[in-house]
This record gives structure tokens, C-alpha cells and sequence, in this order.
């Protein structure tokens, strides 16, 4: 991995960083969303309050995982320079560009709209962001709120996905994660997507930082054949059930319409993102539900 710079000198106010304890943290995780739906850890990011309305915003990347991604995947934080390699990113009494793009300001109009439909009854554009599947129109990133605390765990099948950047599963040897090539690449994937360390009975690590960093562009490379391959197969079997006269398509996606309605209407007025409307719907793709929406009377 490239050096980090733990030794920045600010050139400013605003990235240098507040000096004693916060009265008051809240702390998420950004992600980056594959094209297939999958989530990689990319950075942690903290809110911090301190005496006298003074805040600071600490962005701190997860480089060993952020260097093996392929720029379809990750193209960088808005308003972060990544060029420099900052340990930590401080932005000092001002919001910073990642925030503001997704996150409604106290002058909009329909804040307290925005507000209520994640149950927060005070203004707190983080806490908010935190609440919400929001993200900007730009980018593939979200935030997922983060605990403190870390968490060690006994495998189970689809332990990964529940856990965070720094938790550890406890495991027998790699082989225990699963009977197949391809449940053992996918259980592999989510571990590594999510930043977590896995470790034997007698303590050996066997992953961690160091491994990640090795092998994060392999596992993203070879999760993308693994789709590609899928494709093809898939295109294979249509093709040969329809020249046996088998194939119909898909069966057409029933949805209430007057729900259809209400998260359309609710959608226009921006109390709820597409991700939530699509949830409400039980529509999983997002071409389905903007055609069914064009489709309403």
C-alpha cells in the first residue's frame, strides 16, 4: 500500500482540526455501491460537536480497501482531495461538499417535511443523512450509521453482512466458510467489502489491513467475471428454451396502484427517496419502477 500521511500540516482554518473532546459525536460509514448492488466500506466519517457551536467533520479513509478498487466502482469523496493521502480529512466549522450534496439545508422549504419522515424532530443534517438511503445524483455512495464498539463473532453463514470495519469472526480455518467455490468467493467478498478481520481458534490472522490490501482487486475482479459468466449463461438458457418454444418471459410485476400513487405523490413533494418508494412498492428494479409510474393513468 502507498504511504499515508499521518504528519499534514493544515493550510487553514477549516482543516485545522479542533484541539480537546467533543461534547458530542455521531460517526457513519460511507460506501460504495456496485452496479450488482453490493456495498464496499470505503471511509468512516465523524461528526463532532465541541464547547461554544464550534463542529468538525473527520473523514478517515480505509485505504488498504480503497486502493484496490477500479474507478466504476469508487471515483473518490466530493470535496476530498484523495491525491494526498491524508490519514484524516478535517473540515472545521463547515459543512463539507459530501454533506451538502446530500442533505437538506435549514432554508429548504420543506425541511420539517424532511424531517418527519425519519422521525427527527430537531435539525441535524448528519443524524438525518444517517436516517435516510439517500445519495446524491452524481455518485454511487451512501452512509450507514457506525457503532462504537467492535465486535468479535463465531462464523455463521452471513455473519459478514451484519458487521463493520475493525469487527473480527472467529472461524476453524478459511474452509469453514462455505461448501462451494462460489459461496466461499461470496462469503470472502463481504468480509473484505466490509472491513472485517477473520482469525483462527489459536489466533492466527488470517485476514486483516494487510491481506485486504492484497486482495481486494482480485476479489472485485473476480466477483464482476462471476456476474459476467452468469449473464452469459443466462442469455444461453433463454435462447434454447425459446427455439423449444418454452420461454414466455417474465411474468409482469403486480403492484397495488394505489400505493403506486401515494409513494408517486409523496416522491414529487421529496418526503421519500426512490429506494424507500421502491421498498413500499416491492419493486426491485429501478428500470420496473419508473416504467410503472409512466405507466399510471
Amino acid at each position: 500500500m502507498k504511504a499515508v500521511v499521518t504528519d499534514w500540516k493544515p493550510i487553514n482554518r477549516t482543516t485545522t482540526p479542533l484541539i480537546g473532546n467533543p461534547t458530542y459525536t455521531n460517526s457513519g460509514i460511507i460506501k460504495a455501491v456496485m452496479k450488482s448492488g453490493e456495498k464496499i466500506s470505503v471511509s468512516q466519517i465523524d461528526y463532532q460537536e465541541y464547547d461554544e457551536e464550534n463542529f468538525q467533520y473527520v473523514i478517515r479513509p480505509y485505504w488498504e480497501i480503497v486502493d484496490g478498487l477500479p474507478a466504476d466502482v469508487f471515483q473518490g469523496i466530493p470535496g476530498i482531495n484523495m491525491d494526498l493521502r491524508l490519514e484524516k480529512y478535517y473540515r472545521v466549522n463547515y459543512i463539507p461538499t459530501f454533506i451538502a450534496e446530500r442533505t437538506p439545508s435549514k432554508n429548504r422549504e420543506d425541511l420539517w417535511d424532511l424531517l418527519d419522515s425519519v422521525e427527527l424532530d430537531y435539525y441535524d443534517r448528519f443524524e438525518w443523512l444517517l436516517r435516510t438511503t439517500m445519495r446524491a445524483a452524481n455518485d454511487n455512495l451512501i452512509v450507514e450509521r457506525r457503532r462504537d464498539e467492535k465486535i468479535v463473532e463465531e462464523f455463521t453463514s452471513g455473519v459478514f453482512a451484519s458487521l463493520q470495519y475493525g469487527d473480527k469472526v472467529i472461524v476453524d480455518s478459511l474452509e469453514e466458510l462455505a461448501d462451494t467455490a462460489s459461496g466461499f468467493a461470496d462469503e470472502l467478498f463481504t468480509a473484505m467489502a466490509n472491513g472485517v478481520d477473520i482469525i483462527n481458534r489459536k489466533g492466527q490472522v488470517l485476514v486483516d489491513v494487510t491481506t485486504r490490501e492484497a486482495a481486494v482487486p482480485i476479489i472485485i475482479a473476480q466477483k464482476k467475471i462471476a456476474k459476467h459468466e452468469y449473464a452469459i449463461k443466462r442469455r444461453a438458457g433463454i435462447e434454447k428454451a425459446k427455439k423449444k418454444g418454452k420461454y414466455v418471459g417474465r411474468k409482469p410485476i403486480e403492484v397495488d396502484e394505489d400505493v403506486l400513487r401515494e409513494v408517486k405523490l409523496e416522491l414529487e413533494k421529496k418526503l421519500i427517496s426512490v429506494d424507500e418508494a421502491m421498498k413500499r412498492t416491492k419493486i426491485g428494479s429501478k428500470s420496473t419502477f419508473y416504467r410503472k409510474l409512466r405507466e399510471l393513468s
